[in-house]
C-alpha cells in the first residue's frame, strides 16, 4: 500500500514532521501547524494487523514511537476507538 500524499488532499504538512512509515490508518488528523496526529490504540492496531502480538506492538511504540514527542514535531493521542 502507498502511503497517502497528504498535499495531495488539501493538507499542509511541515517538513520537518514526523510520518510514521505503513502508518496512515492511525493518523486522526492534522493539527493547525501541520504536524500527524496519531491515535496510540490504532498504531497497536496496524502493528498487531502485521503480524505482532498485542503486548510486543505496546512495548515496540512504547520505546521508539512515545519518546518523538520531545521532539516537538509529532503528536500521539491516546484515545478509545
Amino acid at each position: 500500500m502507498q502511503p497517502i500524499n497528504w498535499e495531495d488532499h488539501g493538507y499542509f504538512i511541515q517538513d520537518e514532521a514526523i510520518q510514521l512509515d505503513g502508518c496512515d490508518s492511525a493518523v486522526l488528523g492534522i493539527t493547525d501547524k501541520g504536524y500527524l496526529c496519531y491515535s496510540y490504540e490504532l498504531l497497536i492496531d496496524v502493528f498487531v494487523t502485521e503480524g505482532m502480538q498485542y503486548d510486543e506492538a505496546v512495548e515496540w511504540i512504547e520505546y521508539n514511537v512515545v519518546p518523538l514527542h520531545m521532539y516537538g514535531d509529532f503528536t500521539l493521542v491516546y484515545t478509545d476507538i
